[in-house]
């Protein structure tokens, strides 16, 4: 039983098969999935305040997808921040591998088709990749097969769809544990070996995906490397782990290549990307948090414990991300233990590296830890969640007991003779397996959820094919009330919901979407306070009495600039916009409002009956 694979090409093959079968049904069973229909929905839309980032991901997509935001180049959405065009650039490319495959996948099957597609295969490739380490690292199959059913699908994961995509990316995590291990160990990373190319090549698909993920690598590999030279003053090992965070460097750059250009080109923007000091001790990795279900856990006991908690921490991590799940907690819990009890009996050289990595996390990405002294003392606040990070704890701890499990395993079979003991740990692992489906996949999303969303989805399209009904081809829309892009919301109204209509259009221009930061868009909070220049409150009617001088001041300079319709998110307003429309509708554009169906948009049509 021990030689789960044989030597059979099939055989060989059908655990790693089945793997990845078993998470395609998890997954859609998770996402409620079942008919390339439902697969062709929106996985979320504007339900849930907490996953407002969604918005944004569904406007990259739809900018890479009509070729206005190609990864790896200048970004440039022409339908954005009219009347000129908006500038994507300005921000670090985090993840530009990630962002070509989703924009080819949306190409095949439209916005929420080719997310839906990236996350899937997000989870597949995780549980893939970790198959394949353990089996390269000597696990048997049956534990491959169980660590790679708790990896790829990981809490983590789940709870990172669909707003970080590219946060969910986490599958090329186990391949790091190679890196680590290599450079830790005799030979080490020589230059040239077979080691060092497979190491490179690590390192540079890291620095291509989640700059997150690729710090994780650069700082272990360097660690490791640094303290094997000091103990062995091995110098070429030491200068192949170098090798190693030069090629994340590399493509780190080729990602940032665009950003780099465009920032000598165009100057720096220093007010692009804005990252607070508190975001650190708020998103920093907490030991507790590895412990907490997420409120979508099967059990109503977990999920009301996790509902409770969550309401009364004042630190949280990302929905639960943290969570290792029950399997992933009780190989931590072993880790620790066999370390623990390593440095006790005074061997502390049989502690297990693993155990060595997961302490070097926590004391560097935990609240108050490294990470945030080092921000704290240098203003380097870009790693700012250091919660993800419980993704790594995870590969690596799952990795160790891959391996324990196997040697147990083996030196049980070997013991016994017994056919039947082999089957013992088949049930075992079918057990665990079991487990993982119930513990750490989520509720899937209710019908009335479901529905919902659908039905906002409809609402905004309609919304959005009545506008362009309306006005010509290349019509100019300015949003009201203005809102910096990216992260930057506003009382009533998420960072990223004025991108609702772009989603829907084919040819009309919207004021929204450029990075801020720079001083040509600074003209639109000028034409918005021009309209509100000595309004005034009517209490009674609950009315926002706009002053008919300023708006017709604020109208003429909007249509000089060449904007045929005024667009309102009636929830950014205390009054819900009616100021506004009245003001409007005073100086003459009686037109009819277009309004949306769930009744939270409107567009007011600059133009006059008989002109």
């Amino acid at each position: 039983m021990n030689n789960f694979v044989s030597s059979d090409g099939a055989a060989r093959w059908w655990p790693f098969a089945a793997l990845l079968g078993l998470v395609l049904l998890a997954w859609c069973t998770a996402t409620a999935t079942w008919s390339p229909a439902e697969f062709m929905r929106a996985p979320a839309y504007i339900e849930d305040p907490g996953k407002s980032d969604i918005i944004a991901v569904y406007a990259g997509l739809e900018a890479g997808a009509t070729g206005e935001a190609t990864p790896f180049f200048w970004k440039r959405a022409r339908r954005l921040n009219a009347p000129f065009e908006a500038n994507w650039t300005d921000w670090p490319s985090l993840d530009e591998l990630h962002g070509l495959i989703s924009v080819l996948l949306t190409k095949a099957f439209g916005i929420f088709g080719g997310l839906n597609a990236a996350l899937l295969l997000g989870h597949l490739l995780a549980a893939g990749t970790f198959f394949f380490v353990a089996r390269v690292t000597g696990c048997s199959a049956l534990w491959s097969f169980v660590g790679g059913l708790a990896y790829g699908l990981s809490p983590y994961m789940f709870a990172q769809s669909p707003h970080h995509s590219g946060v969910q990316w986490a599958w090329h995590v186990p391949l790091f544990t190679l890196v680590w291990r290599w450079v830790a160990t005799d030979p080490g990373i020589a230059p040239w070996s077979p080691r060092f190319k497979q190491a490179t090549a690590i390192g540079f698909l890291a620095g291509l995906l989640n700059i997150y993920y690729t710090n994780a690598l650069c700082q272990l590999t360097l660690v490791g490397a640094a303290i094997r030279y000091l103990r062995t003053r091995a110098r070429p090992a030491f200068l192949g782990a170098l090798a190693v965070i030069g090629a994340a460097a590399i493509g780190f750059a080729t990602s940032n290549l665009d950003t780099w250009t465009y920032k000598a080109v165009h100057g720096a923007n220093d007010g692009a990307l804005v990252r607070e000091y508190k975001w650190l001790e708020i998103y920093g990795l907490k030991i507790k948090d590895l412990f907490i279900p997420p409120v979508t856990h099967h059990s109503d006991t977990l999920a009301n414990f996790s509902r409770t908690h969550r309401q009364a921490a004042p630190l949280l991590d990302e929905d639960g991300a943290s969570y290792q799940g029950i399997v992933g907690l009780a190989c931590l819990l072993w880790l620790a233990g066999t370390a623990v009890n390593c440095m006790i009996r005074g061997h502390e050289n049989d502690v297990p590296i693993e155990a060595w990595w997961v302490l070097w996390i926590v004391l560097m990405f935990t609240t108050g830890g490294l990470n945030a002294l080092v921000a704290a003392t240098t203003g380097f606040t870009m790693f700012r969640g250091g919660c993800r990070y419980s993704i790594v704890i995870l590969a690596i701890t799952l990795l160790w007991a891959a391996r324990r499990l196997s040697a147990m395993q083996a030196e049980a079979e070997t013991k016994s003779g017994d056919i039947a003991t082999g089957r013992l740990w088949m049930a075992g692992a079918a057990i665990l397996c079991g487990l993982i489906f119930w513990d750490q996949v989520p509720r899937a999303p209710t019908r009335e959820l479901r529905a919902q969303i659908d039905r906002q989805v409809a609402a905004d399209r309609e919304f959005t094919e009545q506008m362009e009904a309306t006005l010509p081809d290349g019509a100019m829309v300015f949003q009201l009330p203005v809102m910096d892009f990216p992260e930057a919301p506003i009382p009533g109204v998420p960072p990223y919901d004025h991108f609702r209509p772009y989603l829907f259009s084919k040819h009309l221009r919207f004021s929204f979407g450029t990075h801020k930061g720079r001083e040509r868009e600074k003209w639109q909070p000028a034409v918005q306070g021009k309209f509100f220049e000595g309004a005034t409150l009517d209490q009674q009617a609950g009315v926002i009495r706009v002053n008919e001088t300023n708006a017709r001041v604020a109208v003429d300079e909007l249509k000089r600039l060449g904007f045929s319709a005024i667009y309102v998110n009636r929830n950014g307003f205390p009054d819900r916009g009616k100021g506004i429309e009245e003001a409007l509708l005073d100086l003459g554009y009686t037109k009819p409002v277009i309004r949306n169906a769930t009744g939270d948009l409107a567009c007011i049509v600059l133009e006059k009956d008989g002109r």
